[in-house]
């Protein structure tokens, strides 16, 4: 048997972590629970489960605030962003870590200084560019910015393929592999854990992205899930049973996604090259 006192320190341990649990779930739960209620039982009480679910709010906010065309336009632009940053940064990465040319480092470390440039600094030229190219309002403007890569991406796939063995490229070239044979068959299925751990961040962040979609796009074909919610505020009266509605659809996803993922993610940032 366990001691008592032991067997005391691991029920305290327990309740204090399930209690950050709580904590950190409270604001979820509470979404959840809004999305459900009337607008009377919003503002009645603290109550986490509602009297009769209201599943009517879901349907509302599909039809009347267009978040199904916003979580359309979202999935498109999130993704198409992620698997083009997933290429440019393994490709990049690639050549970073394993190939050899003048001025590599002094290139790669140039690179990394584009992260200590706060992204406000680039806005207004990004504008300008995309305003004289005619995106304004368009899938290019919103995807094209964000689609070559980015400087933390590089250094992470860089990072990792630098655990990779000469060995396999060595065989690879003796067999008659160039760069991209090596790049497509040997790099990238060796780096899966740090491509997931990329597309999951990528696809989180441009998920969440507010200030450029807010500046580019002004019609609700193109608009994203992130300006079309900001839009529920500029009602008179905010339905906050519809809006935790398309809050909760806007969620679900990721949560989805960083469950699923979160093996992979795990695995990446350790930054193993090999399987053990």
């Amino acid at each position: 048997m366990k001691k008592p006192l032991r067997l005391v320190g691991e029920i305290c341990f327990y309740l204090v972590i399930f209690a950050i649990l709580f904590v950190y779930l409270f604001p979820l739960l509470w979404q959840l629970s809004t999305s459900l209620k009337t607008m009377d039982e919003v503002f009645r009480g603290f109550s986490l489960i509602p009297k009769t679910p209201l599943w009517e709010n879901y349907t509302t906010a599909l039809r009347d605030f267009n978040v199904g065309r916003f979580l359309l336009n979202t999935i498109l632009v999130a993704g198409l962003i992620t698997l083009g940053q997933v290429i440019s940064c393994s490709m990049a990465g690639y050549a970073f870590a394993k190939l050899r040319f003048p001025g590599r480092d002094f290139i790669f470390f140039l690179y990394l200084g584009t992260m200590m440039i706060p992204a406000t600094v680039t806005l207004i030229p990004s504008y300008v560019i995309i305003l004289e190219l005619g995106w304004i309002d368009s899938l290019q403007g919103l995807i094209v910015p964000f689609v070559f890569g980015n400087a933390f991406g590089t250094f992470l796939i860089r990072q990792f393929l630098q655990g990779v063995p000469r060995d396999l490229e060595e065989a690879a070239e003796i067999d008659g592999a160039g760069y991209f044979v090596i790049w497509s068959r040997i790099m990238i299925p060796m780096a899966k854990p740090a491509l997931a751990t990329l597309a999951v961040m990528t696809l989180v962040s441009q998920w969440n992205s507010l200030v450029w979609p807010l500046i580019v796009t002004q019609a609700d074909k193109w608009k994203v899930l992130s300006v079309g919610l900001a839009a529920f505020r500029l009602f008179r009266t905010i339905q906050w049973n519809t809006m935790m509605a398309a809050v909760v659809m806007a969620t679900l996803p990721m949560i989805i996604i960083l469950f699923l993922a979160q093996r992979f993610f795990i695995q990446g940032i350790q930054f193993s090259g090999l399987n053990r």
